[in-house]
């Protein structure tokens, strides 16, 4: 197998092992026995289990803040109600694409070391920024002034958030349906869109 080719053989073996064991799992002989091969072929392409872990969150987390950026509605697309339930079904359709991209995520999201907690945050930040940008840019001008636009973006976020723990953990009792009806009447309800045309 081509160097390569192995490391993301290697990289795959420590989200399994991130999602089935948890992050404080991750060690040569896990990832080795994971993705079943020797200690030795490990050892040809990381030094340790920290160098493992943190090629794993690189990859994870370039890859999903991919999939936000993506996902992130935009105020030209017209009539901003439609356009935030439509991202937020885009935003599950990627969680679902990705099912141990984001179970690692939301799992470290939990995790008690602080240097995770710092990785995701950034991400988390950039996208409640992105979300406040978009508030911004599809309220009426009028109402802008007594607008909390940090609050209705971190709203926003929540929603999304926990949409997407919700459709991995509970696919039955929350498909991305329910979720996107709920979000139709939620949405319109927030001060930035009430009044708005629902989609």
């Amino acid at each position: 197998m081509a160097p390569e080719q192995r490391r993301e053989q290697l990289l795959d073996a420590v989200l399994r092992v991130i999602v089935e064991q948890g992050v404080h799992k991750v060690s040569i002989d896990t990832v080795a026995k994971e993705a079943d091969v020797s200690r030795p072929v490990v050892y040809g392409l990381f030094d340790d289990s920290d160098q493992l872990l943190r090629a794993s969150l690189d990859r994870e987390e370039t890859a999903a803040l991919a999939q936000m950026a993506e996902v992130v509605p935009l105020a030209a697309a017209g009539d901003p109600v439609a356009a935030t339930s439509e991202s937020l079904e885009y935003f599950l359709a990627a969680v679902q694409a990705a099912p141990d991209r984001w179970r690692a995520i939301f799992l470290i999201a939990d995790a008690s070391t602080p240097t995770f907690r710092g990785r995701l945050e950034r991400g988390r930040q950039a996208f409640i920024a992105a979300l406040a940008t978009f508030v911004r840019e599809s309220c009426p001008p009028e109402r802008l002034p007594t607008l909390d636009v940090e609050l209705t973006a971190r709203t926003l976020y929540a929603l999304f958030w926990e949409a997407g723990r919700l459709v991995l953990a509970d696919p039955e009792a929350f498909p991305p349906q329910r979720i996107r009806a709920y979000a139709d009447t939620l949405i319109p309800a927030l001060p930035a869109f009430h009044d708005r045309k629902t989609p």
